[in-house]
C-alpha cells in the first residue's frame, strides 16, 4: 500500500508539473510572439529585409510548442529558444556586421543556437529516447544538432541563389560573405552542441546529491 501511494503521488505530481509547464510554454510563446511581432513593425517601417523572416520564426516557435508534448517540452528550453529568435533578429539593427569581444555577432548566435538545440535534445532522448549508452545518446545528439545546421546552411543557399544580396536569412549578406562561412556556421553549432553536453556530462558525473540528480531529470 504504501508503494501504491508513493506511485499514485508521484503521478500526480507528475501531472501538476505537466500542467505547469503547459501554462509556462503558453506564456512564453506569447511574449516571444509579442517581441518578434514590434521587431516585425520595426522592419518594415525601415524596410529592413528581416521583414520576411519574421514568418520563418514565428513557425519555428509555434512549431515547437505544437510538439511540445511529444518532445517534453521544458519552459527554461522554451525560453532560451525565444532568446535565440531574438538574438537572431537583432540583425535588423546591424549587429551581424558587428564584432563583440573580437568575436562576430554571427559566432555567438550560432553557438548558442547549438547549446540550445542540445539542451533541448538531451531532456527529450533522456526521458523518450530509445538510447540505453548515454555516449550514444551524446552521439544521436552531435549529429541531429549538425543536421540541423547543414539544413540551415543549405536553406540559406537556397535563398541567396534565388533572390541574392542583403539582410536576414534569405538573403547573402553580412555574415555570409565569408568564403568559410558554412563551415564556421557549422563548427560553431557544434561547439555550442558539445557544451550543452558538456554541462550535462559533468552534472551527471558528480552530482552534489540525490535530489539535485532527480532536478537535472526535470531540467
Amino acid at each position: 500500500m504504501l508503494f501504491m501511494k508513493k506511485s499514485v503521488n508521484s503521478g500526480s505530481n507528475r501531472v501538476s508539473d505537466n500542467d505547469e509547464y503547459h501554462k509556462y510554454n503558453k506564456l512564453i510563446l506569447w511574449i516571444t510572439l509579442f517581441l518578434l511581432v514590434l521587431f516585425e513593425i520595426y522592419s518594415v517601417t525601415t524596410d529592413s529585409h528581416y521583414k520576411w523572416d519574421f514568418f520563418f520564426l514565428v513557425a519555428m516557435m509555434v512549431g515547437v510548442y505544437v510538439v511540445k508534448d511529444k518532445i517534453k517540452l521544458h519552459p527554461f528550453h522554451f525560453t532560451l529558444l525565444g532568446v535565440f529568435l531574438i538574438l537572431h533578429n537583432l540583425g535588423t539593427f546591424g549587429t551581424y556586421r558587428n564584432f563583440y569581444y573580437g568575436l562576430e555577432f554571427d559566432f555567438y548566435v550560432h553557438t548558442y543556437f547549438g547549446f540550445v538545440s542540445a539542451l533541448m535534445l538531451y531532456r527529450t532522448y533522456n526521458l523518450i529516447g530509445p538510447y540505453r549508452q548515454k555516449w550514444f545518446m551524446f552521439i544521436a545528439i552531435v549529429a541531429v544538432v549538425l543536421g540541423m545546421s547543414a539544413f540551415h546552411e543549405l536553406f540559406e543557399y537556397a535563398g541567396a541563389m534565388t533572390v541574392g544580396e542583403g539582410e536576414g536569412v534569405l538573403f547573402i549578406g553580412a555574415g555570409d560573405i565569408d568564403e568559410w562561412d558554412t563551415q564556421k556556421d557549422m563548427r560553431n553549432n557544434l561547439i555550442g552542441g558539445i557544451l550543452a553536453l558538456s554541462f550535462y556530462f559533468i552534472y551527471n558525473k558528480f552530482p552534489f546529491n540525490k535530489k539535485s540528480q532527480q532536478n537535472l531529470n526535470n531540467i
